[in-house]
């Protein structure tokens, strides 16, 4: 069991990936399958590579994103303004994209359309953690990520 702890521990050392490079800002509207409409504003931590310059290039994107969505629930028993704190992941190749994100009311795998990580639109599936959450079911969400891409 030890070895396997050593193994597991040294295991990052062998791995290479893109740096995150580019520091963006980043907004989107969701919708989710309980009628709420939501804005979200954050940060994102990016990444983009063109390909590997060989016979097929592959180009590729990632982003590592934290903020909060901010949107309303006004139902005939309360008016409210909700601000849900998220961090999510998202990468993407060529014009498919994926993602997973997790908030203070449920964790939503996510598939979808990219243009270079900047343009998304996705369809999730969110899992509540908790009773009576704003996001459960499918979810649509566009997004709009700002970054400093030099081509």
């Amino acid at each position: 069991m030890k070895k396997l702890l050593f193994l597991l521990l040294l295991l990052p050392l062998l791995g290479s990936a893109q740096d995150f490079e580019y520091f963006g800002v980043r907004a989107a509207f969701t919708h989710s399958n309980k009628s709420h409409n939501l804005g979200f504003i954050g940060a994102s931590l990016n990444s983009f590579d063109e390909g590997n310059g060989y016979f097929l290039a592959i180009p590729t994107a990632s982003t590592f994103y934290a903020g909060a969505h901010i949107g309303s629930n006004f139902d005939s028993t309360s008016n409210k303004v909700l601000i849900i704190p998220e961090i999510g992941f998202e990468t993407s190749i060529f014009i498919f994209g994926a993602g997973i994100s997790i908030n203070t009311q449920a964790i939503q795998p996510r598939i979808g359309l990219s243009f270079f990580n900047i343009h998304n639109a996705h369809i999730g599936y969110s899992i509540p953690l908790r009773e009576k959450a704003s996001f459960e079911g499918l979810t649509f969400t566009l997004t709009l990520n700002l970054f400093n891409l030099d081509l």
